[in-house]
C-alpha cells in the first residue's frame, strides 16, 4: 500500500467536516475527567457516551476492532494519569494487566466491560492519590468538593458552607495539613486543568476562563501568568501536543 496516496485519498473523502475535531475534543475532555479522579463525573460521562459514538474502523473483524480501540484507550488514559501525578510503574503495570485481559476477551461486550472497569480503576487510583497526603475527613471532603466543582467560582466560604464548617476553621486546618492555603490550592487546581486544556485542545482563553468559572478572561490571564510565569498563549506555544513526544524521547 502507498501510505501517502492512501492518506491523501482518505483526507479528500473525509472533506472539511468538523466531526473529527469535535470527537477529539470530547475524547480529551473524557481522559481529563479520569485523570482528575472525579468518579462522579466519570460515571455521568460514561452514561452520556455509551452507544452514542461508532468507533473508527481499524479492522474488518468486529472483535479485533474493539480490542484495538480498547488498547489505544488504555495507552492514552495511562499517559494522562502519569501527567497528573500517577507513578509511572503503577500506570504502566495497570496498562499491561488490562491489555492482557483485553487480548483474551471473547466478545465485544466483554471488551467494553473491561474498558469501563479500566476507566474506573484509573480514576479511583487518581482519587486516592489526591487524598493520600491528607489526614482529616474534612480535608478529604474539601478536596472532593473542589474536584467535582472545578467549573464553579469556588471560594473558601462556599466550600466551608458545603461542609457545614466555619470558613476560618477550614482555612486553618487546610493550611496545617496541606502546607498551602485553601485559596491557593483552588487556584492551582484550576490552573492545572487550564494547562492541560491548553496542551491538548484548541479552545480559546475566553472559553477556558468561562469553563473554569473565572470572572473574566483578563482575570484568568492574570492568574495564569502569576502562577506559571507565562500567558496562556505563551504556554500553549511552548507545550501544545508536546507532552507525549517528550515522554517518548525520555524512554
Amino acid at each position: 500500500m502507498n501510505i501517502e496516496k492512501e492518506l491523501a485519498s482518505r483526507l479528500m473523502n473525509e472533506g472539511e467536516s468538523s466531526g473529527r475535531q469535535e470527537a477529539y475534543n470530547l475524547e480529551i475532555n473524557f481522559y481529563e475527567i479520569v485523570a482528575s479522579g472525579d468518579l462522579k463525573r466519570l460515571d455521568e460521562a460514561l452514561k452520556t457516551i455509551d452507544g452514542s459514538q461508532k468507533p473508527g474502523k481499524l479492522s474488518d473483524n468486529e472483535l479485533r476492532n474493539a480490542k484495538y480501540h480498547a488498547c489505544i484507550l488504555t495507552a492514552l488514559v495511562s499517559r494522562f494519569c502519569i501527567e497528573a501525578g500517577m507513578e509511572i510503574a503503577v500506570a504502566y503495570n495497570l496498562s499491561d494487566i488490562y491489555v492482557e485481559l483485553i487480548d483474551q476477551a471473547p466478545t465485544v461486550a466483554d471488551v467494553h466491560a473491561l474498558q469501563h472497569d479500566l476507566l474506573r480503576t484509573y480514576c479511583r487510583k487518581m482519587n486516592e492519590l489526591a487524598k493520600s497526603k491528607v489526614v482529616s475527613r474534612h480535608i478529604v471532603m474539601a478536596i472532593d468538593y473542589i474536584r467535582s466543582h472545578i467549573q464553579d467560582s469556588l471560594t473558601v466560604e462556599t466550600i466551608a458552607d458545603s461542609l457545614s464548617l466555619n470558613s476560618s476553621y477550614l482555612s486553618k486546618l487546610f493550611k496545617q495539613e496541606m502546607g498551602i492555603t485553601l485559596s491557593r490550592y483552588i487556584r492551582n487546581q484550576k490552573i492545572d486543568v487550564a494547562c492541560s486544556m491548553l496542551r491538548h485542545l484548541d479552545e480559546s482563553s475566553l472559553t477556558i476562563a468561562n469553563y473554569l468559572g473565572f470572572s473574566s478572561q483578563s482575570h484568568f490571564i492574570q492568574v495564569f501568568k502569576k502562577t506559571t510565569g507565562m500567558t496562556p498563549e505563551e504556554y500553549r506555544k511552548r507545550n501544545y501536543h508536546q507532552s507525549w513526544m517528550k515522554s517518548e524521547e525520555e524512554e
